[in-house]
């Protein structure tokens, strides 16, 4: 009863009919950091047309994902829970259980489901409720790619994130005429590299960011004072070092061609808003954009992500759609929170066993006095060169525990960082001894959160890759 209150109080009375249940289309952007957005105003990035949708729907600036790279981040979009809890822990593990995803609750409700873009589970689409997919499997060039269209592979020309507008476009020419509501998944390539480590953007998108006008952190010679010695060695700072970082013009090389790429998404996301609108949807549908997770652009002399640190763990949030009340909403949100928001606005039952939260009084404005105080992060596996980690997030603070290998065991390493008067994470504050009850608060989330996410059990159990 309580969903389906929700339901007709966000979603417009006149449209409250069985055969016009509200449409559902989450565009997941790959590597997309949150400064990446012109709304952030905390970069010169150009992104007109995700800027629009956030000015006419709800803009989470604060909105960060349980674990920074991009199958754990994806499996944990669809199915609610933690990595530990779904299976999903680093790129070499697989679901656990692949038939209580999101796709596959809607689509048992009744809705068409489907997804377009970029996959990185081992587990088909099909498999995880998706009845319809055109998509391609991890890294690709930026150009003339080849798709698997419902079994049936191709090579679609031109941008990949192009490619990817027009097939889901061409599916929604079709299904839009059967009467049902339907669930659309798509997913960005761009800007995550190419599959030469490169950003092969459109030459036009990199003249609008000439280098000797871009910003760059001030960090970026990667000293990385007060963070675990390891890092030095680790991938994201020895690749930082192959990509030639000691040098600031190969850094700023690196700055242009992501801003680069993602103004081309942006792109191709606006002809996708522009066919909702088109075609009549808009009012009809919600449309959430997430990042899968950040990225590193040199700050403390990295590259790639997985590291708890802002650029990395922090991406943007938009929530559009009927009812919705555009602004800002200050409250800490994590994909996990996707879930939970797109079963209640379809007006299915609430499930108090997921691991996030609905946005839906967000959304509408509310102030939620008992929303969460702090974000839990959990790394519990080695991956691209780093440790074992956990991390929680307040709105002011951070605590990160490192552990030596194999999991969660050892403590090895901590770190405070007070995010208001040092928002690049420069000063490890944890041998402060007028803090120490600041790290005792901190900690004590940190227990709380490993309490209620981290299946313990679970660390060490990893299903292989069975591949597709």
């Amino acid at each position: 009863m309580k969903a389906l209150l929700v339901f007709l109080a966000l979603y417009p009375a006149t449209r409250v009919v069985a055969e016009s249940r509200p449409n559902f289309v989450i565009i997941y952007t790959d590597d997309h950091r949150w400064d990446a957005v012109g709304a952030s105003r905390a970069s010169s990035i150009q992104t007109p047309n995700i800027d629009r949708l956030s000015e006419s729907g709800r803009y989470f600036p604060n909105s960060f994902v349980s674990l920074s790279i991009c199958a754990p981040s994806r499996a944990s979009l669809l199915t609610g829970y933690y990595g530990s809890t779904n299976g999903v822990m680093d790129m070499e593990s697989a679901l656990i259980v692949e038939d209580d995803t999101l796709a596959e609750r809607l689509a048992e409700s009744g809705y068409e489901t489907s997804l377009f873009g970029k996959w990185h589970l081992s587990s088909t689409p099909e498999r995880l409720g998706f009845a319809y997919s055109s998509y391609f499997y991890g890294l690709v060039p930026y150009w003339d790619v080849t798709f698997m269209r419902q079994g049936e592979e191709l090579v679609l020309e031109g941008f990949v994130d192009d490619a990817t507008t027009r097939e889901t476009m061409l599916y929604l020419d079709t299904v839009r005429k059967r009467n049902k509501p339907f669930f659309v998944c798509y997913n960005s390539f761009a800007p995550h590299m190419d599959n030469s480590f490169a950003w092969p953007a459109r030459e036009s998108s990199l003249e609008l960011y000439p280098k000797s006008k871009l910003p760059y952190p001030s960090t970026w010679e990667g000293e990385l004072p007060g963070k675990p010695p390891y890092l030095k060695r680790n991938r994201p700072r020895q690749r930082a070092l192959e990509y030639g970082y000691a040098d600031l013009n190969n850094v700023l090389d690196h700055i242009q061609g992501y801003y680069a790429s993602v103004t081309d998404m942006d792109a191709a996301v606006g002809e996708l808003l522009d066919y909702l609108r088109r075609e009549q949807l808009e009012d009809e549908t919600y449309i959430i954009l997430m990042g899968d997770n950040g990225w590193f652009n040199a700050e403390h002399g990295l590259t790639s992500k997985v590291l708890p640190y802002e650029e990395s763990i922090r991406v943007p949030l938009i929530v559009s759609g009927p009812g919705v009340e555009a602004g800002v909403s200050e409250a800490l949100a994590l994909n996990l929170d996707i879930m939970p928001t797109v079963l209640e606005l379809a007006g299915l039952p609430e499930d108090d066993k997921l691991h996030g939260r609905s946005l839906v009084p967000l959304l509408k404005g509310e102030s939620v006095e008992d929303w969460r105080e702090y974000i839990y992060y959990e790394a519990p596996h080695p991956q691209h060169g780093t440790m074992p980690l956990i991390s929680v997030r307040t709105k002011d603070w951070k605590y990160v525990a490192t552990y030596a290998e194999p999991t969660l065991e050892n403590l090895m390493f901590e770190e405070l960082y007070h995010l208001e008067s040092d928002p690049g994470e420069w000063r490890n504050l944890i041998s402060d001894p007028a803090l120490d009850s600041k790290r005792e608060q901190m900690v004590a989330f940190l227990e709380e959160a490993r309490a209620r996410y981290t299946n313990e059990a679970g660390l060490g159990k990893r299903k292989p890759l069975s591949g597709l």
